[in-house]
Formats: C-alpha cells, sequence, structure tokens
C-alpha cells in the first residue's frame, strides 16, 4: 500500500471520528459538554481528551495528499496546528498556552462570559458550521483524489478551493463554539495562509494546464461561489 492511500484513509478516519464525537452536540443535552466529550474525559482524563481532538483533526491532512506540493506548503499547515492546538488546551479545562502566557499578559477568559450571555445555542450553530466545512473538505478530496486532469465538474464547477472553504469553515465554527484570545489572533493568519496557499497552487496549475485553467478561474470564484 502506498503513502499516499495510507495518508488517505487517515483522514478519512479524521473525518470520521470528528462526526461522531462532534455529532453528539447537535443531539438534545444538558448544559455542558455532550456525552461523547464527557466518555472521553473519563476514560482517557483532561489531557488525553485534548491530544485525542488535536489528532482527529490534524489528521483531515490526510486528504490533502492528492495536492502537487509547493514551495513553503507547511507554514500554512502550521498555522492551522497552532490553531488547534490553541483551541483544544484553551476549551477542554488545560489552558497550557494561556498558562504560559498570562505572567506577561493579563489574558482574559472570554468563551465562559460568552456561554453566560448567549447560552449554548452558539455552540451547536459553530458545530453545525464545522461539520460543514468537514463535509466541503470530503467532497473536495473525493472528487479530484484519483483525478488525472483538471476537475472542473461537481463541487468544482462553484469554487476553485473546496477545501480551503471547508478549513475556514470548520475553524470559524470553533471560534463560534469556543472564543478565545489566541484563536481570535489565530484565525486571521490562518486564513490569510491559506488565501496565500491557494494563490501559489494556482500558479502551478497555470503552468500545468495553460489557457484551460485560465477560463475556468475566470468564471469560477475561488473561495465563495458567486462572491470570492
Amino acid at each position: 500500500m502506498s503513502w499516499r492511500k495510507i495518508f488517505n484513509y487517515i483522514g478519512i478516519a479524521g473525518v470520521i471520528a470528528f462526526l461522531l464525537i462532534y455529532g453528539f452536540e447537535l443531539t438534545p443535552h444538558h448544559e455542558g459538554p455532550p456525552k461523547s466529550i464527557k466518555w472521553l474525559r473519563e476514560n482517557f482524563g483532561t489531557p488525553g481528551l485534548i491530544v485525542v481532538n488535536i489528532i482527529v483533526v490534524i489528521a483531515f491532512f490526510g486528504l490533502l495528499t492528492y495536492r502537487k506540493p509547493t514551495r513553503n506548503v507547511w507554514r500554512s499547515k502550521t498555522a492551522f496546528i497552532a490553531f488547534i492546538i490553541a483551541l483544544m488546551t484553551e476549551m477542554f479545562g488545560w489552558p497550557l498556552i494561556l498558562f504560559l502566557l498570562s505572567p506577561f499578559f493579563d489574558v482574559p477568559v472570554i468563551a465562559r462570559k460568552y456561554f453566560e450571555t448567549f447560552g449554548h445555542l452558539p455552540a451547536k450553530i459553530g458545530t453545525l458550521i464545522s461539520i460543514f466545512g468537514v463535509i466541503l473538505i470530503a467532497l473536495g478530496w473525493a472528487k479530484i483524489h484519483k483525478a488525472e486532469r483538471l476537475v472542473t465538474d461537481g463541487i468544482y464547477k462553484f469554487m476553485r478551493h473546496p477545501q480551503y472553504t471547508g478549513i475556514f469553515l470548520f475553524t470559524l465554527g470553533w471560534l463560534i463554539h469556543w472564543p478565545s484570545v489566541v484563536t481570535l489572533f489565530l484565525w486571521p493568519i490562518l486564513t490569510a495562509s491559506y488565501v496565500w496557499l491557494a494563490i501559489q497552487e494556482e500558479k502551478d496549475m497555470i503552468e500545468a494546464y495553460g489557457d484551460e485553467y485560465i477560463n475556468y478561474a475566470k468564471k469560477t470564484k475561488r473561495f465563495i461561489p458567486y462572491l470570492i
């Protein structure tokens, strides 16, 4: 089995695990985390819960193996990983990053006041947005992971980079779900990194497909259908 297939399976496993863990957020439950999070915390402890979530989300990168590598591609991936680590450590009660920063800065805890004001609804809305982002990532991968030529149909008929749009929505959903000072700071950096990466990849696509890709780009928006 090739490494590419192994990474693809890892990506699929990450998507399934995420949907299984956070699908419970959309089921009726009392205030607080869903049953899946409570079970993970009881069986693995808070540090284990954080590690499980980080591993599951980073596994999504397995679905990006079809990409032709571009220079400095890991800059964008590093921004994503930094966002996820900051989010999970703050969200699940083991605020390592905030703990390390607290001696130097007065870092307010946004999320708890946020939930006191708005209740649990933002968590459900944020989870729905994140799940939609995961679906976009999976649809983009499923459409072109075996493609040998330029793909312009399916989800790619409406946007040129559905997987990056999926990453934007996935992380935006988490911001709505559990905002923190660190992730609010990191999200614009993350977004800018993937916009930059998309532009670099388009240069490669123009070299590979020439006018075919240029014509496709003229009639298809980069991230959001009919907008941008």
